[in-house]
Parts: structure tokens; C-alpha cells; sequence
């Protein structure tokens, strides 16, 4: 998977789904892919379709074991020095015959789980539209950044685009305009920050210069909270 990506892109969904499957993803990427696949019964959907299909290849494939000679010529090369045990022919064909089956038993286990990884941020607000459907990602820090990644985002009349807001002390502060395609990065401001934890987010449908008198005056079409991707364990 290529860097940057676009998970709004369907194709690159489903590609991207693929790669999670096989663990050939980043932690980045990981990262975002499992907050989308958290909330996203379609990609649900394609992992597991990804999962089968690579399953059938798994179950055809015959284990290979290496040649005898391999191994003598892999400590060769390291410039290991001999023993009198490497020179057993029946030790080698053992190493191979369990290199065999650890190569099996790692390739079903990546074809079942994807290895965790960290998620780019200490909390995460998924913005959904009325039919539940992640249009945008919104991962945040603790020193107040936010890095917006657009998934499907809802659909905009021209002109119009998505406003992230942030209540504070009962009254709704910009945050930016959110991105029809790719990612994009704000920062919150000093005094916002220890409200963070907290606080309401809402998402509405604005002039793409922003809404007009800097407040809400379009359709608002998710409210939620950041939520702590660690446990209780964020500095927010």
C-alpha cells in the first residue's frame, strides 16, 4: 500500500483490506484501517472475504522443506564456527521440518489476526452520518493536534463542505473545515485543550470558506466525543 492513501477511494478499501489481512501494512496505516474497521460493517465484510479467499491458497500449498545443504551454507556465510553437531544430516532435516511448520502456523496466524499496533494519537472521534456510514477519522493528541483522514464523507451540494466544532463552556469554537479527500492536520488551540477529554464534537454541513459569523449554520451531521484509544491512559 502506497503512502499517502486514500481510504476514500473504494478501490484502495478493498486493496487495503488485502494488506491488513496479509500484515503488510505499517503501523500508520494499521492504525487507521482498524478505526474505520471498528465502526465499518462493509469493510467487516471485505476483510473477511479477503480472509477466505487467502485462506484456500494457504490450504493448497505444501510445505517446502529446504534443501540439506542450506543450512550448512547459512552458517558458512554468517561465519559461525563449526561444530560437530551442525555436520548431522538428521539435526538439519529436524531444524527444517520445524522451520516448516512455524512458517505454516505464522502464515495462519497472520491470515486470522493482524498484529496490534499503536494508533496514531491517544484518542479518536469517527464521524458517522445518519445511515452509520465513517466519513471522516479524527485522531487527537494531547498537545492538540488533530490529524483528519476522510473515509466517506457524507454527500456535500456544491460549494459545501464539513466544519469540525468543539463545545466550549456551552458555546461551539471551529476547529477547520474537514477534507473531501485525504488527510488533513489542524491544531486546537491553547485554551481548549483541557477540555478536550470531555467535550462535545459536532460536524456540520458549511460554506467551504466556513461558516459564516464563525457558527454553526447548516445541517450538523454527527455529534460525538474523542474517545481514549488506551485505556484511561491519555495526558488529555
Amino acid at each position: 500500500m502506497h503512502d499517502p492513501w486514500d481510504l476514500s477511494d473504494p478501490d484502495e478499501r478493498d486493496l487495503a483490506a488485502g494488506e491488513y489481512v496479509l500484515g503488510t501494512l505499517d503501523s500508520r496505516q494499521q492504525a487507521h484501517f482498524e478505526a474505520l474497521l471498528a465502526v465499518s460493517p462493509e469493510l467487516q465484510r471485505q476483510v473477511a472475504d479477503w480472509r477466505e479467499h487467502l485462506q484456500v491458497f494457504n490450504t493448497r500449498l505444501e510445505p517446502v522443506p529446504p534443501p540439506d545443504s542450506l543450512w550448512p551454507r547459512i552458517v558458512r556465510t554468517l561465519g559461525l564456527a563449526p561444530r560437530p553437531w551442525w555436520r548431522r544430516l538428521n539435526v538439519w532435516r529436524s531444524l527444517s521440518a520445524g522451520l516448516a511448520l512455524s512458517t505454516l502456523l505464522l502464515g495462519t496466524l497472520l491470515l486470522a489476526h493482524s498484529a496490534p499496533s499503536g494508533m496514531p494519537g491517544e484518542a479518536v472521534y469517527v464521524v458517522l452520518d445518519d445511515n452509520r456510514v465513517p466519513g471522516w477519522i479524527i485522531y487527537a493528541e494531547g498537545d492538540g493536534r488533530l490529524m483528519v483522514q476522510a473515509v466517506q464523507p457524507a454527500d456535500m451540494p456544491s460549494g459545501m463542505a464539513g466544519e469540525l466544532w468543539m463545545m466550549a463552556d456551552g458555546q461551539p469554537v471551529s476547529l477547520g473545515m474537514l477534507p473531501g479527500r485525504g488527510e488533513t492536520r489542524m491544531r486546537m488551540p491553547a485554551s481548549l485543550r483541557p477540555m478536550m477529554r470531555h467535550a462535545d464534537f459536532a460536524v456540520s454541513i458549511e460554506p467551504a470558506g466556513g461558516a459564516p459569523q464563525g457558527r454553526p449554520s447548516g445541517r450538523v451531521i454527527d455529534r460525538g466525543k474523542l474517545v481514549p484509544m488506551r485505556g484511561d491512559g491519555w495526558s488529555l
